[in-house]
């Protein structure tokens, strides 16, 4: 179980140590918010933000997505660490906090949300065999912090990424992905999912297609998709 005090103090080390440092982040306007695993989603219109501030090999890259009504969906904080970092490879290292809200229905007490509470550690690689295309790989494990919410996840995923695929002056990347995800007493399986953005030459923004579905019937599991506006910074 991983320990809440724990991950905290080492959040708040790398953010006094990435101070002063490069920064960079998007907004995405979607109309069904999808989480990082992708077989979770909002249902609704959402506003997603990250921004990534990092020095040397040191990053913190934080999240918050609510939707379109600005109630509060999920965050997550994360610090990482790049261990290796050349032409071909890259590998890091991160500890993770994360808070879902749980919409309520009915109600307790006047409480509109459960708030689920998560702790995370990752494993993230990347290797790049040509420029325009990177295979990307990740381990997570989550623990809840509290007494509510799933008891663990484990998450496994690996992304080939083509990226810049030129149609005259407009652009399109596309990542199509494999994952396996366990989450206790409810999912084990694997998935299959892919996202797609295209960007037209001049245009401050993309716009986005994302995917994802089980590979396998499972109870509680089906097709999900959205679709949206991105805005980098």
């Amino acid at each position: 179980m991983i320990r809440a005090k724990s991950l905290i103090l080492f959040i708040f080390l790398f953010v006094a140590l990435i101070s002063k440092s490069q920064t960079s982040g998007n907004i995405q306007l979607t109309n069904n918010g999808v989480a990082p695993v992708p077989i979770f989603a909002l249902g609704k219109p959402a506003l997603l933000t990250s921004a990534t501030i990092r020095k040397g090999k040191l990053y913190f890259n934080p999240e918050f997505n609510l939707g379109i009504d600005a109630k509060p969906w999920t965050m997550f904080y994360r610090a990482g660490y790049y261990s290796v970092e050349n032409k071909k490879w890259t590998i890091g290292i991160a500890a993770n906090l994360n808070w879902f809200f749980m919409k309520r229905a009915p109600m307790i007490n006047n409480e509109e949300f459960q708030v689920q509470r998560y702790g995370s550690v990752e494993l993230n690689g990347q290797f790049r065999p040509t420029k325009n295309q990177t295979l990307y790989f990740s381990y997570w494990r989550s623990d809840r912090l509290d007494k509510v919410g799933i008891l663990y996840e484990d998450f496994v995923n690996f992304v080939y990424a083509f990226d810049q695929i030129k149609f005259g002056n407009n652009i399109v990347n596309t990542r199509p992905s494999f994952f396996y995800l366990k989450d206790y007493k409810w999912v084990s399986g694997f998935f299959a999912a892919q996202s797609t953005t295209y960007q037209k030459q001049n245009w401050p923004c993309n716009v986005f297609l994302t995917t994802a579905w089980p590979i396998s019937d499972m109870p509680g599991t089906s097709f999900t998709w959205n679709t949206g506006v991105n805005i980098p910074f």
